[in-house]
């Protein structure tokens, strides 16, 4: 999940974040109905016109699974193209198809989080996770959900929670520079300037494409580069 989390970090007040976090209403109750958007046909045509759908693509695709698969394909491809509300229809299909298929509680997490409706994503994410404890994608994602809703919410738990779940996903994933650089930023919101630098430059060492201006520069005003790769007058 490609989330700008870096661009305003000079102006957030991390140390009022931390040490004067407010009280926050309850989160929502959510079911999985609440975040997989799938209704029941709720007339005799609706339903039938649902079997027909249904029976047309198991005999296209030989099975349901395969015709999820497909429709996911879809679904992922018109999220790529930022596309959310035909990717939320392709997922449904996929649902409808075969609702064990877990790519699509991954992808309702994404155009949840890509909306900002976090508390969604970070419910459907969490179901995908319970099916997949040991997927460092899912990790990343619901990680970036919890570091987006902190930038709005300020609440400390999501930035704890985010940093676990990165230190996971890079020990079963580490050379993703991308889990790196999330740790970069989840540092600078503690405050640990030391540790953002140096999940930095792991970052950079597997991808320099990662690498941000406006982070840089936001790190640069907290602490010096400890390896003098980057300095306010060279930038990057």
């Amino acid at each position: 999940m490609a989330v700008g989390l870096a661009l305003g970090l000079s102006a957030c007040n991390t140390q009022s974040a931390l040490t004067e976090h407010q009280q926050l209403p309850p989160a929502p109750v959510l079911t999985l109905a609440d975040v997989v958007p799938v209704t029941q046909p709720a007339t005799p045509e609706a339903k039938a016109n649902q079997e027909k759908f249904m029976q047309e693509n198991i005999t296209r695709f030989r099975s349901r699974a395969l015709a999820s698969a497909y429709y996911v394909l879809q679904a992922q491809r018109a999220f790529r193209e930022e596309k959310l509300d035909s990717a939320t229809h392709f997922f449904s299909r996929a649902y409808l198809m075969d609702s064990t298929n877990n790519d699509i509680f991954r992808g309702y997490g994404l155009v949840y989080g890509q909306q900002q409706r976090y508390d969604e994503a970070l419910f459907v994410l969490y179901h995908a996770l319970e099916n997949d404890r040991d997927n460092p994608l899912l990790l990343n994602d619901i990680a970036t959900s919890h570091l987006s809703r902190f930038y709005i919410t300020s609440n400390p738990e999501d930035l704890l929670q985010s940093r676990k779940l990165l230190e996971k996903a890079a020990q079963l994933s580490p050379d993703e520079a991308d889990v790196y650089y999330k740790l970069a930023i989840n540092s600078y919101y503690l405050q640990e300037y030391g540790n953002a630098w140096s999940y930095l430059h792991k970052s950079l060492r597997r991808n320099r494409a990662v690498a941000d201006k406006a982070f840089i520069s936001a790190l640069l005003e907290k602490q010096q580069d400890p390896q003098g790769e980057f300095t306010p007058e060279l930038g990057q």
